[in-house]
Parts: C-alpha cells; sequence; structure tokens
C-alpha cells in the first residue's frame, strides 16, 4: 500500500517525535498507561513552526488522534488499476500510525475514523457503506448506522439508525429516543451529526432548488425544532461542548444555546476557520497558496472565548489541517507535485518565532507539462464520460478547494443539480468550476492565483456523498482538467 520506512523531511527544521514512556506491539490495542501530555500555553501556544519526522505517507484525506496522542489513525488515497483513459479510480485506505515507532498498520479501506475517548474502539465508514467498530484492527461489531458521522462520548458510541437515535456500548445497542417523521435523515440528500458531547444533534437538508434546512434537536428526546439560518452556507460542530459554527458569505458565528456571538469575516486575516485545541474558540487566517514543496507560515485571529492566545501561526498545509487534541500537534498535507501530497506535523508551543522563516523545498517538482494543481487532497470516484462532464474527488465535508490555476472568480451562484459552485477564468480561455461547494471563499471579479483557497467542500446539489466535481470547459465544450 505504502511505504512505512521513516523518512526525514529535508531540512533543518525537521524534529524527531519523543521516544514512549512505554512500547506496546500494536498501535491499536487496547489503551496504554501513557502519562498525560502538557498542553502548550503561553503566547507561542498556537505557534505550529517546528516540522517533526514522519514515516512518507502520501496523500493523506483525514486524521484521527488516538486519545493518549501516541497513534494517529490516518486514510490516504490509493490509485487502482484501471483502464480509463481520463484517470484511474482511487479509494479510502485506513492504516494507524504509531508515532514514536514509525509503524505503519492497515485497518481497512474507509474513512470517517473516530477513536473511543479512552481509545479502546476505533469507528469508521466502511467502502461499502457500514459502520465498523474495531480493536487492533480486528472488526468487533457493525451497528446498523445510516448515516456516517457518529460520535463517541467515553466509550458509548452514538449514531443515527433511520428514525431511531442509538447508542452502542461494549455491545449492547440501546434505542435512546425517535426522531419525528418529517425529519428522518436520508443520506447523501440530508447530513447529519452531534455535538462533541452527544446532546445535541444537526440534521441539514438540501433541496434542488437551492433551499437548505437545517434542524437541531435533543439526543434524548428526539425533539427538534427549526433553524432560522436562511443566509448560511456552512455549519460544524466545535470539537468540544454544543458550540455551533455557522458560516455566511461574510460574517461567521458562534451558537452556543441562546448565546450568540457573530463577527464578519472582513475583521479576519482571511477565511479559512481551524478550530482551537481546546474546542472553545475558532482560527481564522489565509493560507498561502501552495504550489511547489516549500511550506510557509500563516497568521491566524482568534474568535470566541478560552483562547490561550491572540493569534496564531499554521502551516499552509491542506487536506486533513488540524490540530492534535492536546495541542502539541499540528497535522497537514504538503504538496509532492502538482496533484500528489505527504502527510505533515508540526510541533506547537516550541519556542518558535511569531512570524517563522519558510522551509524550502528539497528539490523542485518532476518536470511536466502539466499546470493545473489538484483542487482537494480526496480519492478520484468518477472520471468524464459521455454523461458525467468532470473529475469527481471525494473528499471530507469542509475541507479546502484551491484554484487549479491563475485567474479571475466569474461565479460564485447556485446551480440546479450542481449546486453552489465557485468557477475561475483562466487566461487560456478555459473556465474551471468546483460544484457541490459549501462556503465560498472568494467573490466574483477577485483574482486569485494558483493553489489558493476558494471554497470548501459541500454536499450541495445532488450529490454521492462529500465531493468536489471539478470541471473544465471552453465555452460549452468540456475539457479534461487532468490533461492540462
Amino acid at each position: 500500500m505504502v511505504s512505512t520506512a521513516c523518512e526525514s523531511p529535508p531540512n533543518s527544521q525537521a524534529a524527531s517525535l519523543p521516544p514512549t514512556p512505554i512500547p506496546s506491539a500494536s498501535p491499536t490495542d487496547p489503551p496504554r498507561q501513557v502519562p498525560t501530555a502538557t498542553p502548550p500555553n503561553g503566547p507561542d501556544a498556537l505557534v505550529c513552526t517546528e516540522r517533526a519526522t514522519v514515516p512518507l505517507i502520501p496523500d493523506v484525506i483525514g486524521v484521527a488522534w488516538s486519545p493518549d496522542g501516541r497513534t494517529l489513525a490516518i486514510d490516504h488515497m490509493v490509485t487502482l488499476p484501471s483502464a480509463q483513459i481520463t484517470g484511474s479510480p482511487e479509494e479510502f485506505f485506513l492504516d494507524a500510525l504509531d508515532l514514536p515507532t514509525g509503524a505503519l498498520t492497515p485497518l481497512g479501506v474507509g474513512e470517517r475514523q473516530q477513536w473511543s475517548s479512552t481509545g479502546k474502539y476505533l469507528s469508521y465508514w466502511s467502502w461499502d457503506g457500514e459502520l465498523r467498530i474495531v480493536i487492533g484492527g480486528r472488526v468487533i461489531d457493525l451497528p446498523k448506522a445510516t448515516i456516517p458521522d457518529v460520535r463517541w462520548v467515553g466509550d458509548t458510541l452514538y449514531y443515527f439508525a433511520k428514525d431511531e437515535l442509538q447508542s452502542w456500548t461494549e455491545g449492547q445497542v440501546r434505542t435512546i429516543s425517535r426522531l419525528p417523521s418529517e425529519v428522518v435523515p436520508t443520506y447523501p440528500v440530508d447530513d447529519a451529526s452531534f455535538s462533541a458531547d452527544a446532546e445535541r444533534f444537526l440534521i441539514t437538508r438540501y433541496s434542488r432548488d437551492g433551499t437548505v434546512r437545517r434542524f437541531a434537536g435533543a439526543t434524548r428526546t428526539g425533539a427538534v425544532s427549526e433553524l432560522d439560518l436562511p443566509d448560511a452556507t456552512y455549519t460544524e460542530w466545535a470539537p468540544t461542548g454544543e458550540t455551533l459554527l455557522v458560516r455566511y458569505p461574510d460574517r461567521v458565528e458562534l451558537r452556543d444555546g441562546d448565546a450568540v456571538r457573530s463577527a464578519p469575516l472582513a475583521r479576519f486575516p482571511g477565511p479559512v476557520h481551524q478550530w482551537t485545541p481546546d474546542g472553545r474558540s475558532l482560527l481564522l487566517g489565509s493560507v498561502t497558496p501552495a504550489v511547489s514543496a516549500a511550506i510557509t507560515f500563516d497568521a491566524f485571529a482568534a474568535f470566541g472565548a478560552g483562547t490561550p492566545s491572540n493569534t496564531a501561526t499554521l502551516p499552509n498545509v491542506l487536506g486533513a489541517r488540524g490540530f492534535s487534541p492536546d495541542g502539541r500537534y499540528f497535522a497537514g498535507d504538503s504538496r509532492t507535485s502538482l496533484r500528489t501530497t505527504r502527510l505533515e506535523l508540526f510541533r506547537c508551543g516550541t519556542g518558535g518565532p511569531a512570524k517563522a522563516t519558510a522551509i524550502p523545498a528539497a528539490a523542485p517538482f518532476p518536470p511536466t507539462d502539466l499546470r493545473y494543481v489538484r483542487p482537494a487532497v480526496g480519492a478520484i470516484t468518477q472520471v468524464i464520460t459521455p454523461t458525467h462532464t468532470g473529475i469527481d474527488i471525494a473528499a471530507p465535508l469542509g475541507s479546502i478547494l484551491v484554484a487549479a490555476d491563475d485567474g479571475v472568480v466569474t461565479a460564485v451562484e447556485w446551480v440546479n443539480v450542481g449546486g453552489r459552485r465557485v468557477c475561475v477564468g483562466h487566461a487560456s480561455g478555459i473556465e474551471t468550476c468546483d460544484y457541490h461547494t459549501s462556503a465560498a471563499l472568494v467573490h466574483v471579479g477577485d483574482r486569485v492565483v494558483r493553489g489558493q483557497p476558494v471554497a470548501l467542500v459541500g454536499l450541495t446539489g445532488v450529490t454521492t456523498g462529500p465531493h468536489v466535481h471539478w470541471e473544465a470547459k471552453v465555452g460549452t465544450r468540456i475539457i479534461d482538467p487532468l490533461t492540462r
């Protein structure tokens, strides 16, 4: 599947990961007695500029950190053999990476992985649409979930099962409550998710005419009420508590019960958002376009409560961007070519400068006649056919989409079937469009450069799950973006 040999990033800023206090035979064994790490604090707590040494793992789409901070459950893209002319289908392969040893253990084929709070269990959504619970890579149960997003609280798993909200604990399934018939979610027409404490849930219903309805509910009773958010483009639960992020074209809100904090996007260095490790605040800023293997560092400003620092310095990585639960690391993908990436980890709170020096690329990208960068770190699930006009790339809901090339934004709008789209016109006369997006990060008339974030992955329009339909055309003539 992938190389498991440890490879040091080719620069002097790389730092080895710490040795584990207690060795283990397998990174997915039941929980070990590992001392709890002390989260960084002080003014540099969110300065993540020291690159760590990790194995070479290409095209990492999602990362889930074990509670002890030792193991990463990663899903990454693997190309499958195909005779297709315009590209090969790809799949989400799931592995466990043991940080201290660099060992990589295959877990299966799937995505949306989550650890239980003790680290005893790992759940994921399999390639055949099943929710699997594993210990040490061995499947121990298959709860009958009908929505991919689930939530662990302790060693209890909460999930949607048709019209029921159910929980799984040590093999025992319990029905907690039932949903009103008019709001029962059907995936992927609807999206549904639990708050971090599983006490609340949100059901988002998309319509072909662009109407989006959102229903918030209480897990214990199943009672729901419709939220009045007609202009909202994206929602997401915080990693702790019951705070809900709501994004609009021009502002962001943090909703916690009746308390609502709001701020205009113009107040921040950029429109890309990221939760702080404690989950109580949001970071907003820009992500420098990544068009080479060099890594730069971007400034983010905090919005919310409980923030250990008013600012953050984060690498311009893509894909699986996010902090470890203890805040000691920031993960993501750097580019290894125009269309491939590799996993990166950066230490936080190590006393690094707030304005860090960029890390140069070890070598230029391999020579190629191609220019377009891949818009998302994800797996190609459908290619161009006589009845399909673009390249479908599956990626997690809310992950970053970037411009394929320099140009001017020509459209930020809703279209039938394609949902919300963002289009960029290029000097070549080609226009590239990203369909099914959620939040747009640009406006019509903006000049953008290759690799610049332009939108977030969504579920709008007619979809089969979170993905981007990447399309290129000259006038009405379809062009294969994989050949550009």
